[in-house]
């Protein structure tokens, strides 16, 4: 007797439907981790006969300069964690629960602090904070009529001070939507009870957040850990290692390269990684994040009197060294020919626009972001959709290797398909080119692809779906005719900002570009490391005009795709039939 198979109800909800996928993000994101547990066993660089042997293991983790480097990683990791989540507090607590003048900034603020590369903050504190040809340090200097710079950015305070920065706008915008929600009658009810309102902050608002926050702090650790540019451009010069420039410097410092020590080395830190992913599920997995429940509750900010200003005084501090003065650094060295003089001019520009490898760089990059960022959230549209519409324990599978690269830094993820890139037959001619870079770099952004995607996804009630599937559309249809059009502008500004990280990516780029396929920031780095630091500016300068630019363009076509989803939504051409099925009815 022949069993007669369920009918399915859409796309990938059946365990075959969603094999393609799960071959493909194995291929994408498992098969590097794979290729460099294999390398840290290979007594070989890649490419050349096999010697499989122990030596990597016994040569690194027997050498004292790993210890010394994983003491620095966790040192920088806690600090930059403890210190951005402090900050985060503050300015959310101001922004969302005060009436502080400057409280509607803060999230534009922080937005674009996230949004801009961590080589843009390298580079402007490196030339800002500059011990001796800095310009504030000059002035210092100038007014004390000493030699002591006030202060440097190649220091530990220097590095910290720019990681927390960074990390600060993470954790804020994680922590907005708690602050946000928060019941303002628990905060009334401890004050009636005749507590102060600095304890009912702490007894309160922090005991109720402390889940949420706790899982910030976890997150922000992964990615002290796995900090590259910063580290690379300020760490570096003052002796400060940690593990992701000593990936680096295994292969790009040591002749021959030691490839083999690198991955071991790469393998001790995905493992710190994963130790943390594991607390973070631990933690998040036994709290309790109630704080709206089905009463009606208050959420109006505190009027805190005079210390409005101080949150103002805080706000304002943060936007002038997070936002205005590495702006203004990076701007005025850019018309300096020789950084730290007092001559100013266009040479620079001149000097980039005129030089055929500049112009290439900026082409490939423009390209590599474009492309590459819709090649991103297109493949994380499609997992995250089916991931939505699966219930086997596929979608799970799934799921867990979109979060993969998330795991693995930078720097590890390019050695894994270097690996990866030189080992598998046919591929290895292409590696180098600016194919093959723009793969790992749409495998390093798909995570934030797949978090952007994700809401959005979720937002949508499946019975739009049902409607147009019981009225005859295929799926395709389905998707392309409802879905994609109500998530357009979250599409759009996924496709954005995956678009700027992957501009500003410089990890990928540094073991996977040949010298005839340069990218911006990998240029920005080689000027800098030459002594051209003015140059260097002049080039991240013309790419964040390049990025102005286009963030225009995508504002108008987002706003016009807000238009065309409000008015689909309301015409409710979603449940209508589709042609196909009215012409078959009559």
């Amino acid at each position: 007797m022949k069993i007669r198979r369920q009918p399915s109800n859409g796309a990938f909800t059946t365990p075959r439907s969603m094999l393609p996928l799960v071959v493909i993000a194995v291929l994408l994101f498992a098969l590097p981790v794979v290729m460099l547990v294999v390398g840290a066993f290979r007594n070989a660089p890649p490419g050349q006969p096999a010697q499989w042997s122990l030596d990597a293991f016994g040569r690194t983790l027997g050498s004292a300069s790993t210890y010394t480097t994983f003491a620095n990683s966790l040192v920088i990791a806690v600090l930059c964690a403890g210190f951005s989540i402090l900050l985060a507090v503050v300015l959310v607590f101001f922004a969302v629960r005060s009436t502080a003048p400057l409280r509607r900034i803060v999230t534009p603020v922080m937005v674009l602090v996230l949004a801009l590369p961590p080589l843009f903050y390298a580079m402007s504190w490196g030339m800002l904070w500059n011990p001796r040809l800095g310009q504030v340090n000059q002035w210092w200097m100038a007014l004390t009529g000493g030699d002591e710079p006030l202060f440097s950015a190649y220091s530990w305070p220097g590095l910290v001070s720019v990681m927390v920065l960074k990390g600060t706008s993470f954790c804020y915008l994680l922590l907005l939507g708690p602050f946000r929600a928060m019941d303002r009658t628990l905060e009334e009810a401890a004050q009636m009870a005749g507590a102060s309102r600095l304890r009912t902050i702490f007894n309160i608002d922090l005991a109720v957040l402390m889940p949420a926050i706790s899982g910030v702090v976890i997150l922000n650790l992964i990615i002290g850990l796995e900090a590259f540019e910063v580290p690379l451009f300020l760490g570096t010069p003052a002796g400060i290692d940690v593990f992701s420039t000593e990936v680096y410097g295994y292969i790009a410092d040591q002749t021959p390269a030691d490839y083999g020590g690198a991955s071991v080395l790469s393998l001790v830190l995905v493992a710190l990684v994963l130790l943390m992913v594991a607390v973070q599920w631990r933690v998040l997995g036994r709290k309790n994040y109630t704080t709206v429940t089905g009463k009606s509750y208050d959420t109006a900010p505190w009027e805190i009197g005079g210390w409005r200003w101080a949150g103002t005084g805080i706000i304002a501090l943060y936007v002038l060294f997070g936002v205005a003065l590495p702006l203004a650094q990076l701007l005025l060295g850019s018309f300096q020919p020789f950084f730290g003089g007092d001559v100013y001019s266009t040479a620079n520009y001149e000097m980039l626009l005129s030089d055929p490898r500049t112009m290439e760089a900026l082409r490939s990059t423009i390209i590599v972001a474009v492309v590459g960022g819709l090649a991103a959230v297109a493949l994380a549209f499609i997992m995250m959709y089916a991931v939505s519409h699966n219930e086997t324990w596929m979608r799970r599978v799934l799921e867990m290797l979109t979060w993969l690269p998330f795991t693995l830094p930078g720097i590890v993820l390019a050695l894994g398909l270097a690996w990866t890139y030189v080992s598998l037959p046919g591929i290895r001619q292409l590696y180098g080119s600016m194919l093959l870079v723009g793969l790992g770099l749409v495998i390093a952004a798909a995570p934030i692809a797949t978090r952007a995607i994700q809401p959005a996804l979720m937002q949508i009630n499946r019975e739009l779906e049902e409607a147009s599937r019981i009225s005859g559309a295929r799926p395709t249809r389905v998707v392309f005719g409802v879905v994609l059009p109500l998530i357009a502008p979250s599409f759009f500004a996924a496709w954005f900002v995956v678009a700027i990280v992957i501009s500003g990516n410089l990890s990928i780029p540094v073991l996977l570009s040949s010298s005839l396929t340069p990218t911006v920031p990998l240029l920005v780095y080689d000027l800098n490391t030459q002594g051209y630091a003015s140059r260097a500016a002049a080039l991240l300068i013309l790419v964040l005009s390049t990025l102005t630019v286009g963030m225009m363009l995508l504002l108008a076509l987002q706003r016009v795709a807000t238009v065309v989803a409000r008015r689909y939504r309301v015409s409710g051409h979603a449940s209508s039939p589709p042609r196909e099925a009215t012409k078959a009815k009559s």
